[in-house]
C-alpha cells in the first residue's frame, strides 16, 4: 500500500500561498492543528478545527460546525426557523489527471470515491457529563459537489439531526463513515470541489442570556482518492483518539510555589485506535522535555498487538499503553516562569501507517502565576443565577502566603450579547463542612468538604466582556490581596436580572472544588467540567509593606496606562541620589532610571513604557512604592 501523509497538497511540495492546484489523494483528519481549516487543503471559513467537542473519534481531532462564527458569536441570521450555518469548502482540486505515482487523466473508471465520519455533537452517558450540544430533530447537514461548468452546487449526501445514542443503538459506533462515490464526468475537471454546510436552530422561545451553542457535527478523516470501493472502509492507520492531558491530577497550570508532588497522577489514560481491518503490532512511548529541549525523562511502553477496531469496537487494551506510569516529578524553579512539553508518540512496528501525524500528542505543562484547572477552550459554558441570593464559587489552594492581584474569566458570547451584564467579584476563606450519614448498614459516615467561609473582597460592580472565542478578560483587584496558606474561592454573582454564562471546559473536572449557594447554604456542583475562571499571584514582594501603607507621595497618570505615565512626586524633601525602577510581579527589574532624567523644578518624569506587556507592575522612587497597571 503506497502511504501518504496527511496534508499532500499543492503536488509533491507546499506552496505558502497554495497557488498551486491540489492533486489527489486528499486527506485530512484534523489531527496536526487547532482553530481555522488549513488554507492549503480548505477555503477560509468559519469552523472550528479542536479536540474539544470530540466523543472517541477515529483519530484525535476534528471539524465542528455549529451555529458560531469564527469569532465565536452566534450568527446574525440565527432564528427558531433553521438557517445556513457553518460551512467548510474545499480548495480546488484536480480531478482532470493525477501525478502521483504517474501522471495519467482521470476517468469515471478510475472509481473516485469522497469519505468521511461524521458524528451529531452532545456526545453520551449522563446529561451532567455530556460534551457540546445535540442537532435538533429540525437541523441538518448535506455534502455538496460542484460542477465547473454549470457553476452549480448539488446535494450529494444529507443527514437530519438526531442524537449520537441514538446512532450507537443502531450501528455500536460513535462516528458514522459515509463514502459517496463520483459518478458523473461533470466533476472531473480542474475545478472539482466540496463542502460540507450544516442548518441550524434556535430553540423555541428561548431565554437569551444562556444560548450559547446548539446543533453540532464534528466531521473526521475526510479522505477522497482514486481506486475506492464502497467496501472501501477499513485504513491500515494507528493513532490517538483523544488529546494529550495534563500530568496533574486537577490542574492545567499552577504557580511553581504552589505545586506539590501530591498533585502528580499516578497514570496515565489513553486511546489508542487500530482503523485496519485486521490485528497489527504498534509501539507507545512518551517523554517529557524541558524550555531547552533536554529530555527529562522518557517512558517506553514497548510493543504490544491492537485489535481491529472496525471488526471489534474496541480500543488498545494493553495496560503498558493505555495507562503508563508517571515516575516522574515536577521541579519547576521558584523564580521565573517554565513549562515543559510531554510528547506521546505511537507507531505501527512494520511502518506502513497510513498517516502519521496522528501518531503524535503533546502536552504543554505550564508553572508561571496562576491557577487554571480548564485547559483554555469551552465547550459550553454554565449559568449562574440571576437571584439577590445566588452565588458561584471555586476553589484553589495556596501552600504559601501569596498575593493575588487579577482574575481572569471567559464570559461565553450568547444569543445577542444579552449575558453581558454587571456582576460582582468576592473573595472568601475557607471552612470544613462536616456531614454525617449512614450508610446501607447503618453504621455514621463523616464528609468532609470544603466550602467557603468569610469574605475577604467584594468589587464594585463590573462589566463582563467578549473579544473573541475562548479570550480571557483580566479584572483586577481594587488593591492586591495577601492570601494564607489554605483554601480560598473566587466567587461571582449576577448583578442584573439575567444569567451570567461563564466558559465551561467539560474535558477536565473541577466539579469537587465547584460551589453554588442559593439561600443559606453552598451546595457542591455536580456538572463536570471546568469553570474557565484563573486567579492571578506572584504580586512583587519588593516594596510590599510600603503598597499595604497606601502612601501617596507617588502620582502616576494614567494608571491604567497604555504607552507613557507621568510621575510627580510630593512632599519629598530631596529628589537627590532617586532611582526610578519598575518591577514585574515575579521581583524582575523592567525599567531603570536615575535623578538626572527628572525636570529638576517639577519633580515631573515622563516613562516610556510601550514595551511593557499587559498586568500589573510596581513602581518604585526610593523607598517609596505604587501599583501599576498596563492594560491595552
Amino acid at each position: 500500500m503506497t502511504i501518504y501523509v496527511i496534508g499532500i497538497v499543492c503536488g509533491k511540495t507546499f506552496d505558502a500561498n497554495c497557488q498551486n492546484p491540489v492533486f489527489l489523494p486528499f486527506i485530512d483528519d484534523f489531527s496536526s492543528y487547532t482553530g481555522q481549516a488549513d488554507t492549503r487543503l480548505w477555503q477560509k471559513g468559519n469552523v472550528l478545527i479542536n479536540s474539544g467537542f470530540q466523543f472517541l473519534p477515529p483519530t484525535v481531532g476534528v471539524a465542528t460546525l455549529d451555529i458560531l462564527d469564527s469569532e465565536g458569536r452566534i450568527y446574525e441570521q440565527a432564528s427558531v426557523y433553521g438557517f445556513v450555518a457553518d460551512t467548510l469548502c474545499s480548495r480546488s482540486i484536480r480531478l482532470d489527471s493525477i501525478k502521483e505515482p504517474v501522471n495519467k487523466r482521470l476517468f469515471l473508471s478510475d472509481s473516485i470515491y469522497l469519505s468521511f465520519f461524521i458524528q451529531p455533537g452532545g456526545s453520551m452517558g449522563a446529561l451532567w457529563e455530556r460534551i457540546g450540544s445535540a442537532p435538533s430533530t429540525k437541523d441538518s447537514i448535506i455534502v455538496q459537489f460542484y460542477k465547473s461548468n454549470q457553476n452549480s452546487w448539488h446535494t450529494v449526501w444529507s443527514m437530519q439531526g438526531v442524537s449520537l445514542d441514538s446512532i450507537y443503538k443502531r450501528d455500536s459506533v460513535y462516528f458514522l463513515q459515509v463514502l459517496i462515490p463520483l459518478t458523473d464526468t461533470a466533476y472531473f475537471n480542474k475545478d472539482f470541489r466540496f463542502r460540507f454546510i450544516n442548518y441550524g436552530s434556535l430553540d423555541n422561545n428561548p431565554s437569551y442570556d444562556y444560548i450559547f451553542n446548539k446543533g453540532q457535527w464534528n466531521i473526521d478523516y475526510v479522505y477522497m482518492d482514486i481506486n475506492r470501493n464502497y467496501k472501501d472502509s477499513t485504513i491500515r492507520d494507528i493513532a490517538f483518539v483523544n488529546p494529550a492531558m495534563s500530568l496533574l491530577k486537577n490542574f492545567t497550570s499552577i504557580p511553581a510555589k504552589h505545586f506539590k508532588k501530591e498533585y502528580m497522577k499516578d497514570r496515565l489514560d489513553m486511546k489508542i485506535i487500530n482503523l485496519y481491518s485486521s490485528t497489527l503490532n504498534s509501539a507507545y512511548s512518551y517523554n517529557i522535555k524541558d524550555e531547552n529541549n533536554t529530555t527529562l525523562h522518557s517512558y517506553n511502553g514497548g510493543f504490544e498487538n491492537i485489535v481491529s477496531y472496525p471488526k471489534t469496537h474496541n480500543f488498545q487494551t494493553a495496560q503498558n499503553h493505555i495507562e503508563p506510569k508517571v515516575d516522574y516529578v515536577f521541579n519547576p524553579p521558584q523564580n521565573k516562569f517554565s513549562s515543559y512539553t510531554i510528547t506521546h508518540i505511537v507507531s505501527e512496528g512494520v511502518g506502513q501507517d497510513f498517516v502519521a501525524t496522528n501518531d503524535t500528542i503533546r502536552c504543554m505543562q505550564k508553572f508561571e502565576n496562576y491557577f487554571s484547572y480548564d485547559d483554555g477552550t469551552a465547550e459550553s459554558g454554565i449559568g449562574i443565577e440571576p437571584s439577590k441570593s445566588s452565588l458561584f464559587a471555586i476553589g484553589y489552594p495556596l501552600l504559601v502566603t501569596d498575593t493575588l492581584y487579577a482574575v481572569d474569566i471567559y464570559f461565553n458570547s450568547s444569543w445577542q450579547e444579552s449575558n453581558l451584564n454587571p456582576f460582582y467579584l468576592y473573595i472568601y476563606d475557607a471552612t470544613e463542612n462536616i456531614t454525617i450519614y449512614k450508610d446501607e448498614y447503618g453504621k455514621e459516615i463523616s464528609d468532609t468538604t470544603i466550602i467557603p467561609n468569610q469574605m475577604l473582597y467584594e468589587s464594585t460592580r463590573l462589566a463582563p466582556q467578549y473579544d473573541s472565542l475562548n479570550k480571557f478578560n483580566r479584572y483586577y483587584l481594587d488593591e492586591p490581596l495577601v492570601l494564607p496558606p489554605g483554601m480560598f474561592f473566587v466567587a461571582l454573582k449576577s448583578a442584573s436580572s439575567t444569567y451570567l454564562n461563564i466558559g465551561f471546559d467539560q474535558n477536565n473536572d473541577a466539579s469537587p472544588f465547584t460551589f453554588e449557594k442559593q439561600g443559606k447554604d453552598w451546595i457542591n456542583v455536580f456538572l463536570k467540567g471546568a469553570t474557565m475562571i484563573r486567579p492571578y499571584f506572584g504580586y512583587a514582594s519588593v516594596g510590599l509593606e510600603s503598597v499595604e501603607e497606601k502612601l501617596g507621595d507617588i502620582n502616576i497618570y494614567p494608571n491604567p496606562a497604555k504607552d507613557e505615565i507621568i510621575l510627580t512626586l510630593e512632599n519629598c524633601a530631596t529628589n537627590k541620589d532617586l532611582d526610578v525602577i519598575i518591577f514585574d510581579i515575579l521581583g524582575n527589574i523592567v525599567y531603570f532610571s536615575d535623578y538626572s532624567d527628572y525636570h529638576k523644578d517639577t519633580s515631573l518624569k515622563k516613562i516610556n513604557v510601550k514595551h511593557l506587556q499587559n498586568g500589573m507592575y510596581i513602581l518604585k522612587v526610593g523607598s517609596l512604592t505604587k501599583k501599576l497597571i498596563i492594560a491595552r
